[in-house]
């Protein structure tokens, strides 16, 4: 029982994290939003409450129908599950299905927002090439658009080439993901706490609620979250480590590049 807890746990995290995902593509929008410092904040709380009611909802009713097992291998539970219930005819399926293209569709405007801005901000910034850089007459990154979209059908194409770890290229790549994501909010707490004892005059128009405690407690949970994902993703968490001294290497490789670029007047302020 102690151990199917476990799993659960796990398969909990890494859902909210793959999922979690999604809701840092806000921050991608400060720029062309009107007022970046009362908007974001809300969108950010907002997507993360949406996210944590829909997946326990999943979790609950949709693993409360049967035997979990027979959904936990399957790219759509949430269809299965409800056919399972009204069967396969129902309307109520087929509606179902439809928002849930709709969602799907939602979600890939989003992530090529999120993907194509990133993108734009470190070539701006002196990370990535500067040509990434560029805006189209319209003002929007194209070239970091396509160069993100030209990845993704690569990827998307390889799927069935490569298999690490008993897992297709796709399901590696979001476990790697979820790696990402974890360490990621394990460095945003950490610069708070940095930040918080070094800068304490900077202007914060967002304050961590219930500072230090709540940070305290989802850095800790962060961590845990990362030490389970390692165990139970051995191969793939080398891989990452792997990716991430690649990604340390060519940091240190385009120093002049940083150097070069443009000052960004939302970091320096002018």
């Amino acid at each position: 029982m102690c151990k199917e807890w476990v799993y659960a746990g796990v398969a909990v995290v890494s859902g909210l994290a793959r999922e979690g995902g999604s809701t840092d593509d806000t921050a991608m929008a400060a720029e062309e939003a009107k007022d970046p410092k009362r908007t974001i904040p809300k969108a950010y709380i907002s997507g993360i409450l949406t996210l944590v009611l829909l997946a326990m909802g999943v979790m609950f009713f949709a693993g409360g129908v049967g035997d979990w097992r027979t959904l936990s291998n399957i790219n759509d539970p949430l269809p299965q599950a409800m056919k399972a219930v009204v069967g396969e005819s129902s309307g109520w399926l087929h509606m179902l299905v439809g928002i849930g293209l709709f969602g799907l569709v939602a979600s890939f405007h989003g992530i090529i927002l999120g993907y194509s801005r990133q993108f734009f901000a470190l070539a701006r910034a002196g990370y990535l090439p500067a040509s990434l850089a560029k805006l189209s007459r319209f003002q929007t990154p194209h070239r970091a658009i396509i160069a993100g979209g030209v990845i993704g059908i690569a990827a998307i194409y390889s799927d069935g080439l490569i298999n690490l770890g008993g897992m297709t290229l796709t399901a590696a790549m979001i476990t790697m993901a979820v790696f990402g994501a974890i360490v990621m909010y394990i460095m945003s707490m950490l610069s708070l706490f940095k930040l918080r004892k070094t800068e304490p005059n900077l202007e914060r128009t967002f304050r961590a609620p219930c500072y230090p405690l709540l940070p305290f407690i989802a850095l800790v949970l962060a961590v845990v979250c990362l030490v389970a994902m390692a165990w139970f993703n051995t191969l793939i968490g080398l891989i990452f480590l792997g990716f991430m001294a690649v990604g340390f290497v060519y940091f240190m490789l385009t120093a002049q590049l940083r150097a070069d670029a443009p000052a960004d007047a939302m970091l320096t302020g002018l």
